[in-house]
């Protein structure tokens, strides 16, 4: 890499934000941080802000420690709606958004998709029978739309996901479909999209340790959303894997190399995420 280049990916990854990082404590991962030497890092990189994401806690109190003692940086809290936090528990999410958390995740490892495809039994499901969203999801919207929250639509069923991001738009909630790269086809992406939407691009499912997609087939889904629509995120945190400062660094080189320009990739790592968490 020539020292332009670089220049070009430190003056992007200096007030970037990541709205999806892991760290420990952790019951069930292995972390490469600790909550408090993964805030410094991404503080001492340059970086904004990140979201800290436990798929088993609620993370506000942790955050709310972190932003006393680490300076010039902000941790936002959140929650997902896992067995461990309650399911889809309206009193579980309350709590947390009145804590201040800034984004609630549809169930994760919990939820029916992802524990039918890893571990073979049934999960949480968001749609009755008939296709209908659960009554109990009206609930979980109400209060994020009083608490100005991010619904994130978590590890549901493709179909799923849709449904929630149709009614969470008829609604104008702030709504991000979770690492869409994952399991929403690049067509539903666009779909998504275009009601408003932002489609998650994280980067651990480019890394060999992952391995569920490559680089070339997250530009293409970008391109069919839009940079607008999009966010670059990481979902980094675990402890045979790059530090969530520097994984960000590496996404947004390989967009670049991908053909994205310094402005697009601004939007995606910068404004994008500060729109949904009110930041200047």
């Amino acid at each position: 890499m020539t020292q332009q280049f670089n220049d070009t990916v430190d003056g992007l990854w200096r007030g970037s934000i990541d709205i999806h990082v892991h760290a420990a404590p952790d019951p069930v991962a292995a972390r490469r941080h600790d909550a408090l030497d993964m805030a410094l890092a991404a503080r001492d990189a340059g970086m904004r802000a990140v979201i800290f994401k436990s798929h088993e806690y609620p993370t506000v109190p942790v955050a709310s420690v972190l932003n006393r003692v680490v300076e010039h940086f902000t941790v936002f809290g959140a929650v997902s709606m896992d067995y461990e936090a309650g399911g889809l528990n309206p009193a579980a999410l309350e709590a947390s958004a009145r804590m201040g958390a800034a984004k609630v995740w549809l169930p994760t490892f919990a939820a029916d998709y992802w524990s039918r495809a890893r571990h073979g039994v049934a999960g949480i499901k968001v749609l009755d029978e008939a296709g209908r969203l659960l009554p109990v999801m009206h609930q979980l919207m109400d209060i994020v739309a009083a608490h100005d929250m991010i619904l994130g639509t978590g590890h549901l069923w493709a179909e799923e996901q849709l449904a929630v991001v149709k009614a969470a738009r008829l609604r104008g909630l702030k709504t991000v479909v979770t690492h869409a790269d994952m399991w929403i086809p690049v067509e539903m992406q666009a779909e998504m999209a275009a009601l408003g939407a932002f489609i998650e691009h994280a980067y651990l499912g480019c890394l060999p340790s992952a391995g569920y997609y490559g680089i070339q087939q997250v530009a293409a889904a970008v391109r069919a959303a839009g940079p607008a629509q999009s966010i670059m995120s990481t979902d980094l945190g675990q402890a045979h894997n790059p530090a969530p400062a520097e994984g960000l660094r590496m996404f947004i080189a390989a967009m670049l190399q991908q053909g994205f320009s310094n402005d697009e990739v601004e939007m995606m790592v910068k404004r994008n995420p500060a729109q949904l968490l009110g930041l200047a």
